[in-house]
């Protein structure tokens, strides 16, 4: 096709935003984008599903910052992406989905045409910052760029944008690049003055910060040791601290030690995080009337009484640690009795005993292999969750895991494209045998693409954290207990390596035997299906 056509100039607009890498399955509906494809720059992931395409544009939005982009096409792929979006929303990653609809002449009724799908846009907005249609050929390039932009503006998220068949196919030039808007900081500097005299007039201050401070990690630090304010994080605000750091409590909002310790505080610092449910697993907590809050978004503030600073952590946590008075002192004496409460507690706020020694053994291993700048991808799974408070992290965005959308099988394809934004990373995946099977077919794309990933499979033989679950509440064991693939035999029919390693030393050697691969390889940690308590 002779030209510059809608299809293509989407295309090259996402080339002039820099975008290197692109996730999806090519259809009879999105050809069109296709074909631009095929001369430029961009690198093009073929994925086995279109949720695994979402899923690997999130896992590049959620490692990297910038968005991540997926394409699929109108009606079935698009709601096979609505999950991984609504992922990306609640966790505030930055990510564009382009689609395609049907011909703009059959949008106005029910016509049948293949893939149609009523109200499309009304069904994505709920899980994207915003979800738009070109009403033109020529509304496409600033449609495109414009989504680009929004998805990592103010608080970062996903936004949706879809193209009708025919305009993909209709002339439409390239214009000029919109001017790039920077935003800075919009809170009113009295208040950062007055958050400034609380913390420093505060007795016993404590920090939280979540995945929007990541950023501002250096400015973090600097202002808790002029405080010498305990910091406790999110798990998606992990590594903002080393958790080393004689100030750091790391990732363990939900021990009872910890929220003893918020509420004996007279002033609570939250630092781009909702302080949501998941966060404290889901127990209701008093956060005091004195919360100050620095987010880039009021909405969650509005729920609660206290000072609200809107804006991005970079522009306001710089100011607030060069406006506190410095105490002298870089230390919390209450660290190592806290820390210690919350050891004893591991196994009672999990729910496990007995595979407790092996779920520290293999969270062990996984540190190990991985270092400081590795990154670990923690599906929805009991080893996971032990993983959230004592997998150390020495910096931000080496813990990925899909806490609030709370989504099975998301670290596997998230993995792989974590891996696609940084090749030179060592990336690992932790799940459990229930999620894994939720997205194993992305095994083939780690195969194809030749992208080392170590897939460590914590297999109890079902949905184990609810089993657990019905059996504390007295109740039945059911639909819990699965009959599983043999892994071993999986592995080689993707002809890539299997492990079934013993303890914590063998989980270790596997995990450097599979960094030595050029694929992904299976790590078996086969588990005792508990016993009922």
């Amino acid at each position: 096709m002779a030209g510059n056509t809608g299809g293509r100039t989407a295309v090259r607009v996402l080339e002039r935003m820099n975008i290197s890498v692109l996730f999806g399955i090519p259809g009879i509906h999105n050809l069109s984008l296709y074909e631009g494809l095929s001369s430029g720059p961009i690198r093009h992931i073929t994925t086995r599903h279109e949720q695994g395409a979402g899923f690997m544009a999130y896992g590049w939005g959620k490692s990297t910052g910038t968005p991540g982009v997926v394409l699929a096409i109108t009606g079935p792929g698009l709601t096979n992406i609505l999950t991984p979006l609504g992922q990306a929303f609640h966790d505030s990653v930055p990510m564009v989905a382009i689609t395609t609809q049907i011909p703009s002449r059959f949008l106005s009724g029910r016509s049948g045409y293949l893939h149609e799908l009523r109200d499309s846009t009304v069904m994505s907005s709920s899980v994207t910052k915003g979800s738009f249609r070109a009403s033109s050929p020529e509304e496409i390039p600033h449609l495109v760029e414009r989504a680009l932009r929004l998805s990592v503006e103010g608080r970062p998220g996903p936004v949706h944008v879809e193209i009708p068949l025919d305009y993909l196919d209709e002339p439409c030039g390239m214009p000029p690049g919109e001017p790039v808007r920077r935003e800075g900081p919009s809170l009113h500097e009295g208040l950062a003055g007055e958050a400034a005299g609380s913390l420093s007039a505060a007795r016993s201050p404590v920090i939280i910060a979540g995945g929007g401070a990541a950023g501002a990690a250096e400015a973090v630090r600097l202002l808790a040791e002029k405080l010498s304010a305990p910091v406790v994080l999110t798990s998606a605000g992990k590594g903002i601290l080393p958790d080393d750091h004689p100030l750091c409590l790391g990732a363990r909002l939900h021990f009872p030690a910890v929220k003893e310790l918020l509420r004996n505080s007279d002033c609570i610092l939250a630092l781009g995080t909702e302080l949501s449910p998941p966060d404290m697993w889901e127990e209701e907590f008093p956060f005091p009337d004195g919360l100050i809050s620095v987010d880039t978004d009021g909405g969650f503030a509005s729920s609660r009484r206290g000072l609200f600073l809107g804006g991005r952590c970079e522009d306001v946590v710089p100011m607030l640690a060069g406006a506190v008075n410095d105490r002298g002192g870089v230390s919390f004496p209450g660290r190592t009795a806290i820390l210690g409460e919350c050891r004893e507690a591991l196994g009672s706020v999990l729910g496990v005993e007995e595979e407790l020694p092996l779920l520290r053994d293999t969270v062990s291993a996984l540190a190990g292999a991985l270092g400081d700048e590795g990154v670990l991808w923690a599906d929805m799974t009991g080893a996971a969750y032990c993983a959230i408070s004592e997998y150390p992290c020495s910096r931000p965005r080496r813990f990925l895991h899909p806490v609030g959308f709370g989504t099975l099988g998301a670290a596997l394809p998230g993995g792989l494209g974590t891996r696609c934004a940084f090749p030179d990373r060592r990336v690992a995946v932790l799940t459990g045998d229930g999620g894994f099977q939720f997205t194993l077919p992305e095994l083939a794309v780690g195969v194809q693409e030749k992208i080392c990933l170590p897939v460590v499979l914590w297999n109890d033989g079902g949905f184990g954290e609810i089993r657990r679950t019905q059996d504390r509440n007295g109740g039945p064991r059911i639909a819990v207990d699965h009959w599983n693939p043999d892994f071993r035999a999986l592995a080689g029919a993707y002809g890539i390596p299997y492990f079934a390693p013993e303890g914590g030393a063998g989980i270790g050697q596997a995990l450097e035997s599979a960094f030595q691969v050029p694929t992904p390889s299976i790590i078996e940690v086969k588990v005792r299906k508990g016993a009922r308590i």
